[in-house]
């Protein structure tokens, strides 16, 4: 028999063989896979019931709660096109969207204001229907599965495209590295809304196990407990959760070792010192740090305690995924080469939505232009050294501000730093910094520190202290804001 073609149809395969079996939790509210199945088909004769099918693109803007998950397989077996926002994206931003992709209808938590479509309350599209008929799924592996709006490091919103293919190979490559299986049970404090939490999500179609929702981290302690309760035996979560859980409640995490098996970390990168702390409590855990982009999701992966003796590798690529750097000729490079990282696999999208030239411009030859500069090693081991657009030019000399940034963490009383580039008479840019720090930290001093461990061309020539660097809701540091002076310095 041919493998199901779409999430959806894995989802029906799952309904079929493990019925009684719990698919997801939240709060105190859980829904077994024949409950699922219900609520996912009353959803779709409600859907159609408003006209919605094949190709129309609906606005999905709901809190981690069980009318996610419905919905979002609900427009999957009704052909539409389900357009994931937060719950807390600005009335101006919903409504903006909502017109870019001439929406059809809008699902949302809360009010927004005046949108360009219909819109409806999550609770009147998913309320339980035991009675409802197993739809037959109109989706196709071809067809729009999702559209991912993204604002990235740069400030411009673009509509990533997946086809059902896409979200189909993701979840399979992902699953296919970590290793879930049908007996585990993850909890996911991540918003569905986002490329990393909606992945989580899809492996549940793909694996048919558990997942426990949580609507964010919060204080540390719920996570815990969650994880503890449930004997999880997975856990997704972002670098800075992880930073609350270190903070706030301590070891308590490491309770959970004799039952947790995986862990799936993305986003952003990691501090190495958190990156050890994690080693250490759960020294039996697989602990998978993945690097990728909303437009090829999870294109690599390093695990913690097998590529230990590989610091500051991002990994080798996910299977079914190929991983080329590409000189400026766009040539392929060899092993050690510093060039732009280009990926290719079924899971990367189609194109931008109505942006053709954009599209064009991030494809090759050889796949996804990710706009990540880096390079391979001997053994295919992924290193990155930061944004193509963030490269600091001095002097014809390239200075990747993420180099500059992870050794001024270092630095004591130093809490976070990003780099941008400055205007010189002489060398065209120079590199000026920014840090976070909770005393006055002087050039000569930052100077000093660093000319041990970088070259003299990469010493900031400014440093300028401010309340906190601005950063996108994944971690990433946004530079533009920065060389804007979109932040108020408390000091020099």
């Amino acid at each position: 028999m041919a493998e199901p073609e779409t999430l959806l149809h894995n989802i029906l395969a799952r309904i079929e063989a493990q019925p009684e079996k719990t698919a997801l939790r939240a709060g105190s509210e859980g829904l077994t896979y024949a409950q699922l199945g219900a609520r996912i088909f009353a959803a779709a004769g409600r859907l159609e019931a408003r006209g919605i099918g094949r190709g129309d693109r609906v606005l999905l803007c709901c809190a981690n709660h069980l009318h996610f998950p419905v919905l979002y397989f609900a427009l999957h077996a009704r052909g539409a096109i389900a357009v994931p926002l937060a719950p807390d994206t600005p009335a101006a931003t919903v409504a903006s969207v909502a017109a870019v992709c001439e929406a059809s209808l809008a699902v949302l938590d809360k009010a927004a204001g005046e949108l360009p479509c219909p819109i409806e309350e999550p609770a009147a599209l998913t309320a339980p229907d035991e009675g409802g008929l197993v739809p037959k799924p109109l989706c196709r592996g071809e067809e729009i599965a999702d559209i991912l709006f993204t604002t990235g490091t740069t400030g411009k919103k673009k509509g990533v495209v997946l086809t059902h293919a896409n979200v189909l190979a993701a979840a399979r490559n992902m699953t296919e590295f970590i290793g879930t299986t049908v007996e585990d049970v993850e909890v996911v404090p991540l918003p569905l809304s986002h490329s990393f939490g909606l992945g989580r999500l899809r492996c549940l179609a793909v694996v048919g196990h558990t997942i426990v929702l949580e609507p964010g981290v919060g204080n540390g302690a719920m996570v815990v407990k969650r994880l503890l309760d449930a004997r999880a035996t997975g856990l997704a979560l972002v670098p800075a959760g992880f930073e609350i859980l270190r903070q706030v409640t301590g070891d308590a995490l490491g309770r959970a070792a004799a039952h947790l098996r995986y862990i799936e970390i993305g986003s952003a990168p990691m501090k190495p010192e958190t990156r050890q702390w994690l080693m250490r409590l759960l020294p039996g855990t697989r602990i998978c740090h993945h690097y990728g982009l909303t437009e090829a999701s999870r294109a690599a992966f390093t695990e913690f305690h097998g590529d230990a003796a590989r610091g500051g590798t991002a990994g080798s690529a996910t299977p079914n995924v190929v991983i080329t750097i590409c000189g400026e000729s766009g040539d392929p490079l060899p092993a050690g080469e510093t060039g732009e990282v280009v990926v290719r696999g079924g899971m990367v999208m189609r194109e931008y939505w109505k942006d053709p030239d954009l599209t064009h411009a991030t494809f090759c030859s050889h796949g996804l232009r990710t706009g990540d500069i880096g390079y391979l090693d001997e053994d295919g081991y992924l290193f990155l050294l930061g944004r193509r657009s963030d490269l600091i030019n001095v002097g014809g000399r390239k200075v990747a501000p993420d180099e500059i940034e992870e050794c001024l963490k270092l630095m004591d009383g130093v809490l976070d730093a990003a780099c941008v580039p400055e205007p010189d008479p002489l060398t065209g840019e120079c590199v000026k910094a920014y840090v976070v720090s909770d005393r006055t930290i002087e050039s000569g001093e930052v100077a000093a520190f660093l000319r041990a461990r970088v070259e003299e061309y990469k010493i900031p020539r400014a440093v300028e202290r401010i309340e906190r660097i601005p950063r996108t809701s994944s971690g990433k540091v946004q530079r533009q804001l920065l060389r804007a002076g979109g932040e108020v310095p408390v000091g020099s």
